[in-house]
């Protein structure tokens, strides 16, 4: 099976160096993820299936935190060995990045289809802070 991983860092990097030569990455955040990670072991169809118990995430730009990495796997790849991180806690982060303050008294005007007040990172945002203030 051939890997896209080449390609893949050649764009990403391609992107981000250009934002930065333009000074739009200081205004921008790249949010690099998928929807599940990937087992750690190939399947008998020589694949990978969805795995939810932990991906990779690349996060970057606007007031994010450069050349950090938060969190680890255990060796095998199973499972979260330090920092997990949920989706809410992760879209505070994002929010933080782009210099919006995601707590619901900030936010409370955001309302979903029905008119009810819709916390865009939940009810209690914990952002990163190793990665944003």
């Amino acid at each position: 099976m051939k890997t896209r991983q080449p390609e893949l860092d050649k764009g990403m990097g391609a992107l981000t160096r250009d934002l930065a030569d333009r000074g739009k990455l200081k205004d921008t955040v790249i949010v690099w993820m998928g929807d599940f990670g990937r087992t750690p072991k190939i399947n008998q169809n020589a694949g990978r299936d969805h795995w939810p118990r932990c991906w990779s995430v690349v996060v970057g730009g606007g007031n994010i935190k450069g050349g950090q990495v938060f969190g680890s796997t255990n060796a095998d790849g199973t499972d979260i060995a330090t920092n997990p991180v949920d989706v809410l806690n992760l879209y505070a982060t994002i929010y933080r990045g782009l210099g919006i303050d995601p707590t619901p008294q900030q936010v409370a005007d955001v309302r979903d289809n029905l008119g009810r007040p819709y916390y865009i990172a939940g009810d209690k945002p914990k952002w990163i802070t190793d990665l944003v203030s």
